[in-house]
């Protein structure tokens, strides 16, 4: 196999929980039209049985309903709280055990069925994306076909039977493989999309669109629970000058900076966006008035220390602070970011590197 084939087995944890939950949100719908579909299929099969063994009809149908009924617990959501993979299992346990069973009843029924046997394993294909589910699903019906055909059928029937049964079972897996890398590369280019309509292409900070739809989830969160949040609004000083000095290129560069910088210095929690050109934002939930302030001053201090070298030397830089913090005064997103913005540039007409606090309370500098 290839590289790009194989790199596609496993995901990281996040990401194999949200593929499982889009698997299962893909299959659920499809159980209440296939599920009865298959149920009906199974009991439409007692039309071969009477054709192999007339005498025996009567009984398999009854047998054929008993083990459909069964499983069509698992057509539809039920108290149990099955997930959907749980689900189809319990329908293939009992519809795939139903067509075992009842060709064991039969004469040679063992012989003439398997190749119906046989094509069930390919409808799990389509439901498992992981090799222990698939085996889990299909166990119960291949050990049932395993003692009854060892019972019912020759030895070299058995022999012949065992090897055909196994060949299937791993040309459904592979299938069933298959069917994941194909799935998995659509999760990951969707992914990849989602990622690039929402974060800037050249620092991966958020974009404006996303962070306002982050900051306006946050702001309904902590108004309905009457929480804190807090806004901190940065602006690069001198930034101009840094592009004709130093040119465009170290200019970008010294954004990219900022935003790594800023990152690392806030919490997994807080969401930092750039809202053009040298203007940032990072929204901080849960976050108090001297909480934000400390937070602020630590990405100022972090920023002061960054060095960039470039064709004239080494590059340091600044960035001013606006700190606001959630009031009744702020029924829209907008509002608070009005304010944290004016205090961002009181801040940098009282001296520039150094964060101030929305409503007057004096800047704090260096």
């Amino acid at each position: 196999m290839d590289s790009a084939f194989t790199r596609q087995w496993s995901l990281p944890p996040e990401d194999e929980a949200t593929f499982n939950a889009q698997h299962n949100a893909m299959i659920a719908p499809m159980l209440a039209v296939l599920g009865p579909f298959f149920g009906v299929s199974i009991l439409l099969f007692t039309v071969w049985d009477y054709l192999i063994d007339p005498g025996r009809a009567g009984a398999t149908f009854l047998t054929r309903l008993l083990l459909v009924c069964a499983g069509a617990s698992a057509y539809f959501p039920t108290g149990l709280r099955w997930s959907p993979v749980q689900r189809c299992a319990m329908i293939y346990a009992t519809h795939a055990g139903a067509i075992t069973v009842t060709a064991a009843m039969l004469e040679d029924g063992l012989l003439y069925g398997l190749a119906g046997i046989t094509a069930c394993l390919f409808m799990v294909s389509a439901i498992a994306i992981r090799l222990r589910t698939f085996f889990l699903i299909i166990g119960p019906p291949a050990a049932a076909f395993f003692v009854l055909s060892s019972k019912e059928m020759t030895t070299l029937g058995f022999v012949n039977g065992a090897i055909l049964y196994t060949f299937s079972v791993v040309m459904a897996a592979i299938l069933m493989l298959a069917i994941r890398v194909f799935r998995q590369r659509a999760f990951l280019s969707e992914k990849k999309l989602l990622y690039s309509s929402r974060h800037d292409s050249m620092t991966g900070a958020c974009n404006q669109a996303y962070l306002t739809e982050l900051a306006e989830r946050e702001m309904a969160v902590a108004k309905r629970h009457a929480r804190p949040l807090a806004v901190a609004m940065l602006d690069i000083d001198h930034f101009k000058r840094v592009n004709d000095v130093y040119g465009h290129a170290v200019g970008d560069e010294v954004i990219r900076q900022l935003v790594d910088t800023c990152k690392r210095s806030i919490r997994s929690i807080d969401h930092f966006g750039r809202m053009g050109g040298e203007e940032f934002v990072c929204v901080m939930p849960e976050t108090s008035v001297q909480e934000a302030l400390t937070c602020a001053e630590r990405m100022r201090r972090n920023i002061e220390q960054v060095r960039v070298d470039t064709a004239q030397g080494v590059l340091s830089f600044t960035a001013s602070f606006g700190v606001a913090v959630l009031t009744p005064r702020h029924p829209r997103w907008s509002d608070l970011l009005s304010d944290a913005d004016t205090a961002m540039y009181r801040a940098k007409n009282t001296g520039r590197n150094r964060v101030a606090l929305a409503f007057g309370e004096p800047p704090s500098a260096r």
